[in-house]
């Protein structure tokens, strides 16, 4: 008999792109909302609540998995980022997600620093690595004799002071774009570059970064912050080309979709044994 799991919400495409891996083994409804003040609150709340009968995953601590646990059961909570990272501490929200953490059957963390984040409350939290898609983020085959670099817009930090001008004094450019990219051209459009600029205050790589890692980049990244001139110096077709390797067998190694959506199914087993 195929277990019937209910997968609430998402966060940029994880779900979706894991879910065509896992449905040969389960009997899966994906529930989607937007960020639609409606759509958030009364609409996700009617969803749930006429949802069937299963096993429920859902992906944030907020209002998605308060209303789950009241109105159906939270079995496993997935957690992105945020909701840890500011909303936890805040005084507004932070006592639904502290409880939604809680009161979860599994909780589930997709970035490695969220794991001393959780630890007082979870510690029985189990890390789910970001899963890339590496055949849709293929290797990029050519790189430009002068490296052309790409980042974007964050809502949370901006970018390191001199970090523009640096990139300007060893004749690099850099594109910088806000995040309203359609998901299904950011592989083209990463592969037009060789350089990725990611976060530097938070101590893992975003999931955009770990594309762009996947697709042959070179990334200046939170590892770089404290001689971040230095490493854009050394920025040229040659060493792009072999830190954009290195970058794709990391991505193999540790963020393989299918590798990932293995690791959700047994968890996700072990739920419904439980």
């Amino acid at each position: 008999m195929i277990e019937k799991v209910i997968v609430i919400n998402d966060c940029a495409f994880v779900m979706e792109q894991l879910i065509p891996f896992l449905s040969k083994d389960f009997d899966i409804d994906f529930v989607k909302r937007s960020r639609g003040k409606w759509s958030k609150t009364f609409g996700i709340l009617w969803k749930i609540y006429k949802s069937k009968e299963g096993m429920f995953h859902v992906n944030y601590g907020l209002q998605d998995a308060f209303l789950t646990r009241k109105i159906k059961h939270l079995d496993v909570l997935h957690l992105h980022g945020s909701d840890v990272r500011w909303t936890l501490h805040s005084k507004k929200w932070g006592w639904i997600v502290r409880h939604n953490i809680q009161k979860a059957k599994k909780v589930l963390y997709s970035t490695p620093d969220l794991e001393t984040l959780l630890d007082d409350i979870r510690s029985d939290a189990t890390y789910l690595p970001v899963p890339v898609d590496t055949e849709i983020f293929s290797l990029k085959q050519n790189y430009s004799e002068k490296p052309k670099a790409i980042t974007f817009v964050l809502p949370y930090e901006q970018l390191p002071k001199g970090l523009c001008e640096t990139f300007i004094k060893v004749g690099i450019p850099l594109t910088i774009l806000q995040r309203n990219i359609p998901f299904g051209l950011m592989p083209t459009l990463l592969r037009e570059y060789d350089i990725f600029v990611d976060r530097f205050t938070i101590p893992s790589f975003s999931k955009t970064c770990l594309e762009a890692m996947s697709c042959g980049l070179a990334t200046v990244d939170f590892r770089h912050e404290a001689n971040i001139e230095t490493i854009v110096s050394t920025l040229n077709s040659c060493v792009c080309r072999n830190a954009g390797r290195k970058n794709r067998q990391y991505v193999m190694d540790n963020h393989q979709i299918k590798d990932v959506a293995e690791q959700l199914k047994r968890i996700w087993k072990s739920v419904i044994e439980s």
